[in-house]
């Protein structure tokens, strides 16, 4: 899979990021998780910036980060991971959405990009001082621990999302 990243996504991607975030016909696999996401964060929302387009949750100002397929022609994301820094030792994924076309459907088929995703979050979270794990908010028992400034490999606990 050749993906691009990036912070945020294109002003004319709105509609079709509306549709990933909020109306993901796989939603319903991790509803209780969402709902806890809500609970404790509030609901995310598009919000204009210079530039394009970013997601807010609540009062508060996570990063977001787009995944794109150069080979799509309409340039819109096709997948979203949405991140906060919750505490002096943890980073927490508030948000996953992935387009259905690129969700891992069989094991054989290799990474799914909501894995992908999640790798990049862990990947920023170690450059982070003080961050020793990424909680994977949708569910709780998904806990990456983070290499120590050792060099000490990560362990995860819990299933996979």
């Amino acid at each position: 899979m050749n993906l691009a990243f990036a912070s945020k996504a294109p002003a004319t991607t709105r509609a079709a990021l509306e549709a990933l975030l909020y109306f993901n016909p796989r939603q319903h696999r991790v509803r209780a998780g969402i709902i806890n996401s809500l609970a404790q964060f509030g609901h995310p929302r598009l919000e204009e910036i210079p530039g394009g387009i970013t997601i807010r949750v609540g009062a508060h100002s996570p990063q977001t980060l787009f995944a794109f397929d150069p080979a799509r022609p309409d340039g819109a994301p096709v997948g979203v991971v949405v991140f906060l820094r919750t505490s002096a030792a943890e980073v927490a994924i508030l948000h996953l959405a992935v387009h259905p076309d690129y969700a891992l459907k069989k094991s054989s088929e290799g990474q799914g990009l909501g894995l992908i995703l999640i790798e990049k979050v862990k990947e920023i979270a170690t450059r982070v001082v003080g961050v020793e794990t990424v909680t994977f908010f949708y569910r709780r028992e998904v806990v990456i621990r983070l290499p120590k400034q050792d060099g000490t490999s990560a362990t995860a606990t819990g299933q996979s999302p």
